[in-house]
Order: C-alpha cells, then structure tokens, then sequence
C-alpha cells in the first residue's frame, strides 16, 4: 500500500487542535500574550504569564482590627506594574472602605432615604459581586463581564438598587506598561430612580499602594499626582481633565498607575477628587450637580489604565488618551 503524506494544511489544523483541546476550561487565551484565568475567588488578567490584575469574586474578609463591616467583594486589587510591584492599595489603617479600583456613588438617594455605597462603615449601602457574565478574547485582548450589585440597606433590610456589569479588558502593552480598560453600564435594579446628588466625591475611584500613605507607622509614605491640565495634587483638585496619573515607589522602584477618561463619558472632561493627603482619587460629575438614572436608563462610562514600573511623562500619556480617544 502507498504511504500517505498529510498536507501541511492538515498538519496545522492537527496541531492547534491538539493545543486548544489541552488548555484548561478556566483559561481563554488571545493570541500569543493575553488570557483571563478564573477560579471560583477571583477573575485574573495575565500578560505573557504575568498578571495585570484581580477582580475579588470572593467576600475580601477585613485583617484583624479593622471592623468586619468593611468586608466586601466586586472591586479590582491587586493591580500589578510589569516589574511585579503591586501598585494599589487595600485596608489602608487610614480609609478601610477605599479598595484598589472600585466604582460608588456617596450621597445618593433611593425612595426618599440616603444611600451611601462608599463609606461602609455608614452602614448605608454596599457594592458586591453577583455574578460572572462572560469570558472573552480576540487576537490583541482577553476580556471578562462581571455583574456588581449595588445594595443599599435601612435598619436590617436590604435592597438591590443597581445592577453594575463591568467589561474588563486588558489589551496589549509591553514589557514596561501593562494597560487595562473597565467599562460600566449602571442600571436600576427596581421601578425606583437613583438620585445622585452634588457632591464632592463618589464615582470611578482608585486607592493606591499601601505604602504611599502617610501614617505614624510609615512615615516615609507618600506619592504624586499630575493630570492633563498640568496640575498637581492640591491644584488638581476639582478640576475637569482627561487623565490622572498617580505616582510613588514601591519595593524601591517607581510605579505609576494612570487612568485616562473617555471623551463620551458623562460630563467630560469630568472633575476628579484628590485627596490633599492620601493615595486616591475618583472621577466625580456628580461635582458638577446632581444627576439621576431613571428606570429603564443606564449610566455608561470607560476609563483606561496605564500602569507603569516608572513615572511616565505628560507627554507619552497624552499620546495614550490621544489613541483611546480615537
């Protein structure tokens, strides 16, 4: 009988099935560098084996002597520069609510009674993860949708108030900067409106490293800040601009994370909280004047994160917002 030769077509195709059907059912690769790994705690972004960050599906439970009211879940830490150095920050001694990259309003309210998702020791609300909605890739990213539930509660009742879905997509960087975009789409959960009122925070946040924070037992914490406008921590305060870069040392290298806005979001260039001290702030219209998502509406946003072993310059991010603005 005459041998047979398989066409190098054939070959091809044997070979990335051979691959594909060895992969594990938690891991979606896109193309050659990007892939999302979930477990039942956590969904994980990774950049050639290297992770850029974890959303915490699983209850986060406070360190002792922080009160257990700040235990939560549905929010983004660590986030990671491309050298390892974790650039967030979790249970700070100072603000135990703040947690890594995470998205609440602060004085809202529901049904004629405030509504407080941020500051948890109020015991006036909560943001918790619900459920995961999809895992995704294409050649030049990996992606997952996860739903985060917004509850308010009053004298031992609880109500579902918004249904948050994020997209988070981590695209592809380089061996200096990893990058990473979230996009939300907020909607009512109940045939109630959610009245956002004017305030001076609440809204997309990011709590940096631990180790940027002042406190009697660091002494040496601190970090800075620079946004589009040229400004610094105090002057940059309030303003209305289309990135924030946030910038300190960790493990004794600088990190940076920089988190560019998107031009259709909501009141753009929208005005941004610093804090005079501390290693955190939030894009925040509500700023600007109150704002209410009604029943069948939603509030969409996207925002960008750069995230660096170095301290970027105002002109290599401008070029970024540039490309994202596109």
């Amino acid at each position: 009988m005459a041998s047979q030769t398989l066409a190098p077509s054939r070959i091809f195709i044997l070979l990335i099935t051979l691959i594909t059907s060895t992969l594990p059912t938690w891991e979606i690769l896109a193309g050659p560098s990007l892939s999302v790994k979930e477990t039942e705690d956590a969904l994980t972004v990774l950049q050639d084996g290297k992770p850029i960050l974890q959303y915490n599906k699983a209850t986060q439970v406070a360190p002792d002597g922080i009160d257990p009211i700040h235990n939560r879940s549905g929010y983004i830490h660590p986030v990671f520069t491309p050298s390892g150095q974790v650039a967030t920050g979790d249970f700070s001694e100072d603000h135990a609510h703040q947690r890594g990259v995470f998205m609440a309003g602060t004085n809202t309210k529901f049904r004629g009674k405030k509504v407080d998702f941020w500051n948890l020791h109020n015991k006036l609300g909560r943001t918790e993860h619900a459920k995961t909605l999809s895992i995704g890739s294409s050649s030049d990213s990996a992606s997952f949708t996860v739903q985060i539930n917004h509850v308010a509660t009053d004298k031992g009742s609880e109500t579902v108030v918004l249904h948050e879905n994020w997209t988070v997509t981590g695209r592809r960087g380089s061996t200096k900067h990893f990058v990473f975009d979230i996009e939300s789409k907020q909607t009512p959960a109940t045939d109630s409106p959610l009245l956002f009122n004017e305030y001076h925070y609440g809204g997309m946040a990011l709590r940096g490293s631990n180790l940027w924070t002042p406190l009697e037992s660091n002494p040496d914490g601190t970090c800075e800040f620079l946004t589009s406008n040229g400004h610094e921590r105090i002057g940059g305060n309030h303003t209305r601009v289309r990135w924030v870069s946030m910038r300190g040392v960790v493990d004794g290298k600088p990190a940076s994370i920089t988190v560019l806005c998107h031009p259709s979001n909501f009141r753009f260039p929208q005005s941004v909280r610093l804090h005079p001290r501390m290693p955190y702030f939030t894009y925040a219209p509500m700023f600007n004047g109150e704002f209410t998502i009604e029943p069948g509406d939603s509030y969409q946003s996207r925002y960008r994160y750069l995230v660096t072993s170095s301290k970027p310059d105002a002109d290599w991010i401008e070029k970024q917002w540039a490309d994202y603005a596109d």
